[in-house]
């Protein structure tokens, strides 16, 4: 409305969510990929769901066969199959190398298996995977994205993951991209701890011989010390990437 105030006119706009933009991206330099992804948290329930009874019997799922015994079999497998998804979703967007590492064979825990399993019946990729040949393809020079808008404008949240940071430092070489994010403090505080945190820094100091004062922990504003901590870590990580 205030865009429409401002210009006289505001219609066909497109406000997509984080995600669906960077997959947006994706298809335009693998236009091969569907438009809807399968590894959407959604479907993988359903896939999850499908071939948890098929690992059962395997030593590294024993804690979950034991949790599946009993009454309400089906509903608790929909349960940890929601569950499940969502977790690998969330790997996928804020531990990308972990996923990969999977798929090379690292780790032998029942989440590895499962996913390992995952990527074999499915054809298509996976957006850590997608992430990681989005990058390598804007490295190229000669790369183009023709739907690029002149300029990208990202608010409304309050962090994102290093997923689409590094998607959004790619394309800040040929479009104009605009973070409005909202800051709690005018001035640097990366360094801020909170008590419980200083404690704890402190401790390992005087283990290692370390004089307390040499650490230059100072007392700050409680509140932004304790309840900051996202903020705090999304605005290094924004910093990184100048």
């Amino acid at each position: 409305m205030e865009l429409a105030r401002h210009h006289g006119i505001f219609a066909n706009c497109w406000f997509p969510y984080p995600i669906h933009f960077a997959y947006s991206l994706f298809r335009e330099i693998m236009p091969d990929i569907p438009e809807e992804s399968p590894f959407d948290t959604a479907v993988m329930t359903w896939k999850v769901m499908g071939l948890l009874p098929s690992f059962l019997d395997n030593k590294a799922f024993e804690s979950l066969r034991i949790y599946l015994e009993g009454g309400q079999s089906k509903l608790k497998r929909f349960q940890l199959a929601e569950r499940t998804a969502y977790l690998i979703d969330q790997y996928l967007l804020f531990r990308p190398e972990m996923i990969l590492g999977w798929e090379t064979g690292q780790e032998d825990h029942w989440q590895a298996i499962l996913w390992r399993q995952l990527v074999k019946t499915e054809e298509q990729k996976h957006h850590a995977a997608l992430q990681k040949a989005f990058l390598e393809a804007m490295r190229d020079p000669s790369t183009r994205l023709a739907s690029l808008p002149e300029r990208i404008s990202v608010f409304g949240i309050s962090a994102l993951p290093p997923f689409h940071i590094r998607i959004l430092a790619a394309i800040s070489k040929v479009v104009e991209v605009n973070l409005f994010l909202m800051n709690p403090c005018r001035e640097y505080w990366g360094d801020i701890v909170s008590i419980r945190e200083m404690k704890r820094v402190t401790e390992r100091a005087i283990k290692k011989k370390i004089r307390p004062e040499d650490l230059h922990l100072e007392k700050v504003n409680s509140l932004l010390a304790s309840m900051g901590l996202l903020g705090r870590d999304f605005f290094e990580l924004l910093y990184s990437q100048q």
